[in-house]
């Protein structure tokens, strides 16, 4: 799949890049209320990435805490086997033998692209679990906007679209819906160059589970392109294998990589297999989101 033109006003939109700087993570989690309600569209907690995709003979899946962003990414709900996935249009994009699983995951629209999943499950877990008061992402220019500040009636855009003015409108109430503006709102101009500068470097033998994969492919057409690590696993030696999802640009549903059609086993992948799955985007270096702890 290649990039569809995007209109100049969309490009000014996406070039002001915002880049998070605060998210803390508690473990406190609302009773009765599934983690993923505001991402899926069926949300079977019998369909997961760990019920779906055991690790290889003589490997492991890596220890998480109960109630931590690696646990939430490993507990993702999925579509059942066999579903394809389409893209924002509802057109397809992949077939069900091409990729080892696909997301149960409600698209917010054309916006929402490769570097907007990570993005949108920091966001997700982060209200979840009650600190609506650290998501919050800065501008190129140095200006923030929060998830708070939003509520609040703040930001608004200059006429050109190439910048976020800090205004005072109307109170926004704080419902789910509400937030679905604010994350799409935060898309149209957060891409992977955001990332790519403002996310630390992870060095390959130390990844971890939510690390992702930046590759700055197609220097003029496009920002590059994102995979998430959703689950790891190793052997008694030490040797680690990890599952791998994307989005894309245009649009679609979240996937888990695999590295052979019609053989979901083979999605739990080396780092160097995942690279040479996704050769298309070039080289590649994996950071990790700056001021937390996974």
């Amino acid at each position: 799949m290649t990039n569809r033109p995007v209109p100049i006003r969309a490009q000014l939109r996406r070039n002001l890049i915002f880049t998070t700087v605060s998210f803390c993570l508690f473990s406190s989690v609302a009773v009765g209320q599934t983690p993923y309600a505001s991402i899926c569209q069926t949300c079977d907690s019998t369909r997961t990435i760990a019920r779906r995709l055991p690790p290889p003979q003589g490997f492991a899946r890596v220890t998480t805490d109960a109630n931590s962003y690696a646990a939430y990414l490993r507990h993702l709900p999925l579509t059942p086997e066999g579903t394809d996935a389409n893209d924002w249009r509802g057109q397809l994009a992949l077939t069900s033998a091409e990729v080892a699983a696909v997301l149960d995951w409600r698209l917010l629209g054309s916006v929402e692209q490769c570097a907007d999943i990570a993005i949108r499950l920091l966001a997700e877990h982060a209200r979840h679990n009650g600190v609506d008061q650290h998501i919050r992402f800065r501008s190129l220019s140095g200006q923030t906007m929060g998830w708070v500040e939003w509520l609040q009636g703040h930001y608004s855009l200059n006429a050109d679209a190439t910048r976020i003015a800090y205004t005072s409108g109307a109170k926004r109430t704080a419902t789910d819906r509400e937030f679905d503006r604010y994350l799409t709102f935060v898309m149209s101009y957060a891409n992977t160059a955001s990332m790519l500068r403002d996310w630390p470097t992870v060095a390959y033998e130390s990844i971890e589970i939510g690390d992702v994969l930046i590759q700055p492919f197609c220097t003029g057409r496009g920002s590059g392109h994102l995979s998430l690590i959703v689950d790891a696993c190793v052997d008694d030696t030490g040797n680690r294998l990890y599952l791998f999802a994307d989005g894309y640009t245009p649009a679609r549903t979240p996937v888990i990589r695999q590295r052979m059609p019609g053989s979901p086993e083979t999605a739990w992948m080396t780092t160097e297999e995942y690279l040479n799955l996704m050769s298309q985007f070039g080289s590649g270096t994996f950071h990790r989101f700056p001021g937390w702890g996974q």
